[in-house]
C-alpha cells in the first residue's frame, strides 16, 4: 500500500543490507534511492559466499514480494555442507556442529545482490561528503557535485561509515549515544581454487561444511567450498594474523596482479614457517596470484554506556548493519544482523500513522536494533577469543 505523502528514504550505500531494506521499503510504497560508491556493479568483487540462518531467512520472507522470494534458492550454494568443524593445523578435527535446526543457508552473495537490485533505482559512483539536516529535510552532498533531499537517510555503508563519521561536525552536543566500530588488529587475506574430485579427498573435513583451521601464533585458516559468479565450484579459503605493521606492502591493495602476489607469496611464507599440514600448503601454494581477494581489517564494536536515542535529534539520520555494529565473523551473525535491521526498519516505518512522528519512530528502531546488535557483538568477541584459547591450550 503506497502512504498519501509518499516520505523519499535515501539509502547510502548498496550493499545487501542497503538493497535488502530498499526491497522492504518499496514494497510497502515508499519512494526509495540507493546511492553507491561502486563506479558500477561489477567494479568490484562482492565476496563469495555468505550463510544466512533463520533469523536472515525471516527477514527475507519479510522484505521481498512473493516472486523474489520464491527465486531466493536461485541463490543457493550448493553441495558445500551446512556443518562446521574445528580442527588444528594438522587437520586434526577438535569437534564437529551440525546445525541442525538453525541451519545456516549458503547464498552466493553475487547472486544475492543481482537478486536484490531488481527494481531499485541505483546510482553508481556516488560517495558522499556532506549532509544537512534542517527544516524537515535531510540533503546528501556528492563529491561530484550533485545532492538529493529526502525525509530519511540511512547509512548502509558498511564499517568505515562515512556517515557515521560525520555525525559530530553535522549535530555537535546534541548527539545521542554513538556506537564506535573500531579495528581488532586482525586482518585476513582469501583466496580460491578451481573445486576438483581431488580436493575433495585431500579435504575430507569440508564435505559437512566449513572448517576453521586453527594454526600457532594465533593464525587461523578458513576452509569451504564455494562458487563464483559464473557458479563453478571452488575451494575458498581465508588465513587470518594478527596485524604487526599496518604499513606492511601485503596490506596494501591496487588490484593489480603484482599486489596480489605479494600478498599471496605473504601467505606462503606464512604457512611454510609453521606446521600446516601438507594439503592446506597445497591449497594456498597452488592458487594462482590473480584469484586473491583484497586485505579486510576484522572490525568489532564499542557501545556507549548511556542509551540516548534517537543518535540525531531530529530522527531523519541513522545507521544500518556494520554502519552501526560490525563484529568479529566468528559466529556468522553478522549478514544474519544487517537483513533483521532491514526488516525492523522497514516495518516499522511502513506501520507508522502519518504523518511519520521520525524521532519517536527511529528511537524505537535504533533502541530494538542495538540491544540485538550488543549480544551478537559480545557472542562473537566470545567465540573469537574462545578459538584463540582452543588452540593455546591444545
Amino acid at each position: 500500500m503506497k502512504k498519501t505523502n509518499e516520505p523519499k528514504v535515501l539509502i547510502i550505500g548498496a550493499g545487501l543490507g542497503g538493497l535488502a531494506l530498499a526491497q522492504g521499503l518499496i514494497k510497502s510504497g515508499f519512494d526509495v534511492a540507493v546511492f553507491e560508491r561502486d563506479e558500477s556493479p561489477t567494479s568490484r568483487p562482492q565476496g563469495y559466499r555468505i550463510s544466512i540462518r533463520a533469523l536472515g531467512i525471516n527477514a527475507f520472507s519479510a522484505l521481498l514480494t512473493p516472486e523474489k522470494l520464491s527465486r531466493l534458492s536461485i541463490a543457493k550454494v550448493k553441495d558445500v555442507g551446512d556443518g562446521f568443524t574445528c580442527a588444528n593445523e594438522k587437520m586434526e578435527p577438535f569437534f564437529s556442529v551440525s546445525q541442525g535446526q538453525d541451519a545456516a543457508v549458503q547464498f552466493l552473495r553475487s547472486e544475492l545482490r543481482n537478486l536484490l537490485q531488481e527494481g531499485v533505482t541505483i546510482e553508481w559512483n556516488k560517495r558522499l561528503v556532506m549532509f544537512e539536516d534542517k527544516d524537515n529535510q535531510v540533503t546528501a552532498y556528492f563529491e561530484d557535485g550533485s545532492c538529493v533531499i529526502g525525509d530519511l537517510l540511512v547509512g548502509c555503508d558498511g564499517g568505515g561509515s562515512i556517515i557515521r563519521e560525520l555525525l559530530p561536525s553535522v549535530y555537535g552536543n546534541s548527539l545521542g549515544s554513538i556506537p564506535k566500530v573500531i579495528d581488532s588488529n586482525r586482518a585476513i587475506f582469501g583466496g580460491q581454487i578451481d573445486r576438483t574430485s581431488q580436493w575433495d579427498m585431500l579435504l575430507p573435513l569440508n564435505k559437512t561444511g566449513l572448517v576453521r583451521f586453527l594454526g600457532l601464533h594465533a593464525h587461523y585458516m578458513g576452509v569451504c567450498f564455494s562458487e563464483r559468479a559464473d557458479r563453478s565450484p571452488t575451494v575458498f579459503w581465508a588465513f587470518s594474523e594478527e596485524i604487526q605493521d599496518r604499513n606492511a606492502p601485503w596490506y596494501q591493495f591496487d588490484r593489480g596482479l603484482e599486489c596480489r602476489r605479494r600478498i599471496l607469496d605473504h601467505c606462503k611464507q606464512l604457512l611454510a614457517h609453521e606446521c600446516w599440514h601438507e594439503n592446506l600448503k597445497k591449497l594456498v601454494f597452488d592458487t594462482p596470484a590473480e584469484a586473491i581477494m583484497a586485505p579486510w581489517l576484522v572490525r568489532t564494536t564499542q557501545f556507549p554506556d548511556s542509551n540516548r536515542f534517537p543518535m540525531v535529534p531530529s530522527g531523519r539520520v541513522t545507521l544500518l548493519g556494520d554502519a552501526a555494529h560490525a563484529m568479529p565473523t566468528e559466529k556468522g551473525l553478522g549478514g544474519n544482523n544487517v537483513l533483521e535491521d532491514a526488516r525492523l526498519l522497514s516495518a516499522l516505518l511502513a506501520n507508522s500513522p502519518e504523518p511519520i512522528d521520525w524521532h519517536g519512530f527511529i528511537e524505537r528502531y535504533e533502541r530494538e536494533m542495538f540491544a540485538r546488535a550488543k549480544i551478537a557483538v559480545r557472542e562473537s568477541e566470545g567465540a573469537a577469543e574462545y578459538f584463540l584459547s582452543l588452540r593455546t591450550r591444545s
